[in-house]
């Protein structure tokens, strides 16, 4: 299996695909640094096309860990590449505060 699955592609142009693949291959490293054992990445994303030539485009994030699944939504924009990193930061921060791994507790002691 795939560590990365990705859907709502078949709807992008080959720009959107080719950033789209960047950024999931630039975040995965670092989810993996916070869940060491990954058993699913999956990205969908929606694109929603408004009168004229601009795109919406909704992206959820979605990780499975052996205990745990973590899951970014409300996350959508007009720049591709600004919704891939808001959601990816999304589900970073939501493991983060859920395992107690960032440094907010280390600061007073």
């Amino acid at each position: 299996m795939e560590p990365i699955q990705i859907t709502g592609i078949k709807d992008l142009d080959e720009m959107e695909i080719e950033s789209v693949n960047r950024l999931a291959n630039r975040y995965y490293p670092k989810i993996q640094r916070e869940i060491k054992n990954i058993t699913s990445l999956t990205v969908h994303i929606k694109s929603y096309e408004k009168q004229g030539r601009e795109k919406k485009y909704s992206v959820h994030v979605k990780v499975i860990a052996p205990t745990r699944i973590f899951v970014s939504t409300k996350t959508s924009d007009w720049d591709l590449e600004k919704a891939l990193h808001k959601s990816f930061r999304d589900v970073i921060r939501e493991m983060q505060h859920s395992l107690h791994t960032d440094d907010q507790h280390k600061k007073g002691r």
